[in-house]
């Protein structure tokens, strides 16, 4: 029964070969709605477009008809809000009938967002037979199961189920709208605008249902292939003109059964948290032979740790892991092993809630989607994933890291919470379902119980919140101690003049895109250099900070021009202590002391690309590939601070003597002065320069500070060079080789994955030390000469 009532004229009705005066009948009966007459009206209804909200309007007789499926919205004219539905995967809503039902023609539809490629949306269930008509997610689309299971006498049963399938990509958090309609043994299925239609087979064309069930399919008796259960949202669900979720939120029938939450509720489903880095648990293998299907959510703190492992046949396996608060997706299908890093606007150990989906379809194109943002990338050659042995969640068991595949990054587990686990629509009871657990282990997701304040860390610290506490990254303050309270290692420079060298090992001189430098001071002296940075003999890159005239500033050389940039306001010889903070971004740097204004340098734009930007049409096709990637690493080199060999502190090798106080020097990860007071054998002190207090403790030593190493990383862009230099106007030339954005070295590992930090230099890139005074030279004559001609033709085309 579809619930239409007949609307337009009636004459002539005769029943059993008697005719009725449907006339009369009406005027006994009074019914509503029903007139003598027979009239048709002129014109059009639709014109004064009487539905709202995307409605789509329909001639009737006499009326419009506002088609609101698509909408959110019913009614007549589909001004009102249908009900929204949140299920979390243990949550359904069940419409009882009062009396068993029988239909041969059904009119469905419904709307629904999830992230999950797999979840019932919604089926009618009978207690006596396998009855059904069934809408659910299957891989990303939308599968409609029809199967009229005749167990009546005189009945010719169907083949069986029929099935059809709409729609593709729809697990992508957006609203998407289902339609089914069904006359006798002719069947439709409609998902948004792509339409599947089929025939059924046999004679039996009536339906048989007691229930209709949306989440979980609770009637289980004749059904071979349970559904997996829905996470996401419903609204809108019309099934033969009754609207079930707001009868059942008004109350208007009163067999509905429900536990799924009214309005739209963030979902997250099953949480478990992992309270340390060496918990971990293993679930069957993950079946994703020919294609896959994952989803879940996390939440954590940690930059750092293993999501998902499972191995396979061969070299196939495939991980999830979060690198630097980023998500990476490892896999090799056999064809050697592909990273795909996930896209965020920000690193995602912010203590909230992330939303992360995988998918692998037949043609081997392999889709990552976290939160919103998605990555794609279609690999060619074997497209089948073979694996075996358990699937590890959020780490790995003791000795097993040291054997993981190349391109993965993690050494750790994964700290934090996990929920919403579907692996290809199976939803695991991690808890439950662990064929192994190790370590701490619970249910739900607390998260951390003491949290970063406003007054957290002392002296501009900044505070970094972890899963069990917090810490305070005392790196830019001077200062030290679990709260940057604490006053660092302090020096004191006496009139004599005095000097702390430390010097980089040759093979580990770093060349930075980026520099923090802070300092601790106190000084009477107009003029002074406090600390100064230089590169290799020969190259003159140089970063300097100094005193003049009582003001303090930095002087930097990255490429052909000094630049400065100076707190003119103040003076800062006045005896009392300040901090000074300073850092670089490529040629843009900033200057702050105390908590005084910030000073800014940004430097113009690039004059030469401008110009040839401006004569790129008079330029030779030949040349123009060659000219522009001349002046783009032109561009480059200017960002680059090359091949850094000693940082000196006091200034008297420069006949600018600091006197006065310096405490808590940073640069870079470096703590110069904690490893001058322990004794490191990288460092000399020379003249008039003493030791203030104790010598600190081994916990605030050379590369620490309150802050993980991990976290540091995210703050500073090192690579080491092994002594290579970058060609520059009047300077040495280079071996150096850039990829994109990326610095790249003569002894940096083949890996393309600028993230990875632990590789081993190969014997054949230590060895070509012997060769670099031959190749250097050929390389400066060879890049002397073609710099030469690629000027001469630009200025000769900007010229003319």
């Amino acid at each position: 029964m579809l619930n239409y009532g007949y609307v337009g004229c009636i004459r002539d009705l005769f029943i059993d070969g008697r005719s009725k005066d449907i006339r009369q009948i009406a005027e006994a009966q009074n019914g509503a709605g029903i007139k003598p007459s027979c009239h048709k009206q002129q014109g059009k209804q639709c014109e004064s477009s009487p539905c709202k909200n995307r409605g789509v309007c329909k001639e009737g007789w006499n009326r419009f008809i506002c088609d609101c499926t698509s909408t959110g919205y019913w009614s007549r004219t589909c001004e009102r809000e249908a009900s929204i539905l949140s299920y979390d995967g243990s949550m359904y809503m069940k419409v009882v009938m009062p009396n068993i039902m029988h239909t041969e023609a059904e009119d469905v539809s419904l709307r629904f967002r999830s992230q999950r490629a797999y979840g019932l949306l919604m089926a009618t269930t009978s207690r006596d037979s396998a009855d059904t008509l069934r809408l659910e997610l299957d891989g990303g689309r939308v599968k409609l199961t029809v199967n009229l299971d005749c167990i009546r006498i005189n009945c010719n049963s169907s083949k069986g189920p029929e099935t059809l399938y709409a729609g593709q990509k729809l697990n992508d958090n957006e609203w998407h709208t289902v339609r089914v309609v069904r006359r006798g043994k002719a069947y439709k299925l409609t998902v948004d605008d792509d339409v599947a239609e089929g025939q059924m087979v046999g004679d039996h064309t009536r339906l048989e249902f007691h229930n209709i069930e949306t989440g979980i399919m609770t009637e289980r008796r004749f059904v071979s292939s349970i559904p997996s259960s829905f996470i996401g949202h419903l609204q809108s669900l019309r099934f033969n003109s009754m609207l079930y979720i707001d009868l059942c939120k008004n109350g208007d029938i009163d067999y509905c059964e429900l536990n799924a939450r009214f309005g739209i509720r963030s979902i997250i489903a099953d949480p478990v948290t992992f309270k340390s880095k060496s918990s971990y648990l293993s679930l069957a293998t993950l079946q994703a032979y020919t294609s896959m299907h994952l989803f879940f959510q996390f939440k954590t703190t940690s930059p750092d740790g293993l999501m998902l492992f499972n191995s396979g046949d061969g070299n196939d396996f495939i991980t999830v892991e979060l690198v630097k608060g980023y998500i990476h997706y490892v896999f090799d299908l056999g064809n050697g092993p592909n990273l795909i890093k996930g896209k965020s606007g920000r690193a995602l150990n912010d203590n909230q809630w992330h939303n992360v989906a995988i998918t692998r379809d037949n043609s081997n194109t392999h889709t990552l989607k976290v939160d919103d943002m998605a990555t794609i990338q279609s690999i060619n050659g074997a497209k089948n994933l073979d694996l075996k042995g358990d699937l590890f969640i959020a780490g790995l068991g003791p000795g097993m890291y040291g054997n993981l595949p190349k391109l993965v990054a993690s050494r750790e587990g994964f700290q934090g919470c996990l929920a919403s686990v579907d692996l290809n629509g199976r939803l695991p009871d991690l808890l439950n379902d662990a064929l192994f657990r190790s370590g701490q282990i619970e249910r739900g997701c607390e998260g951390p119980s003491t949290t970063c304040q406003e007054d957290s860390c002392a002296n501009m610290g900044i505070c970094i919140q972890q899963w069990e506490n917090y810490t305070c990254d005392c790196s830019m303050t001077s200062y030290t101690g679990t709260q940057c309270n604490d006053p660092g290692t302090t020096y004191i420079f006496g009139k004599g003049g005095g000097l702390i060298t430390f010097n980089w090992p040759a093979n580990e001189r770093p060349s930075t895109r980026t520099d923090r430098l802070t300092v601790g001071f106190s000084t009477s002296l107009k003029d002074g250099i406090l600390v100064r940075i230089d590169s290799a003999p020969g190259l003159g890159d140089y970063l300097m900070l100094h005193i003049q005239q009582g003001k303090i500033g930095v002087t930097f050389n990255i490429g052909t021009v000094d630049i400065s940039v100076q707190e003119s306001s103040t003076p800062v010889n006045d005896g009392k202590y300040h901090v000074v903070r300073f850092t670089r971004n490529g040629g843009n740097a900033t200057l702050q002391v105390d908590n005084w204004s910030i000073n800014e340098h940004f430097p113009s734009g690039n004059s030469d690309i401008e110009r040839y930007q401006m004569a790129s049409k008079k330029i030779p096709f030949k040349y123009s590939r060659p000219v522009e990637e001349w002046l783009q690493e032109k561009g480059r080199q200017l960002t680059i601070f090359n091949t850094q060999a000693t940082v000196a502190i006091g200034g008297s090798d420069r006949n600018r003597p600091f006197q006065g106080q310096l405490s808590g020097l940073y640069y870079n990860g470096l703590k110069v002065l904690n490893m001058a007071a322990e004794g490191n054998p990288n460092i000399k002190i020379n003249g008039s320069v003493r030791l203030v207090g104790d010598v600190p403790s081994v916990a605030g030593s050379a590369r620490t500070t309150a802050l993980s190493p991990e976290m540091s990383t995210n703050f500073i862009e090192t690579t080491t060079m092994m002594s290579t230099t970058t060609t520059r106007k009047h300077r040495s030339s280079t071996t150096v080789q850039h990829t994109g954005e990326d610095i790249g070295s003569s002894a940096e590992c083949s890996s393309d994955d600028e993230d990875l930090e632990e590789c081993e230099t190969s014997h054949a890139a230590k060895s070509s030390n012997a060769a670099r005074p031959l190749r250097t030279a050929f390389t400066w004559t060879w890049q002397l000469t073609y710099t030469v001609t690629l000027i001469t033709l630009i200025s000769y085309v900007v010229c003319s």
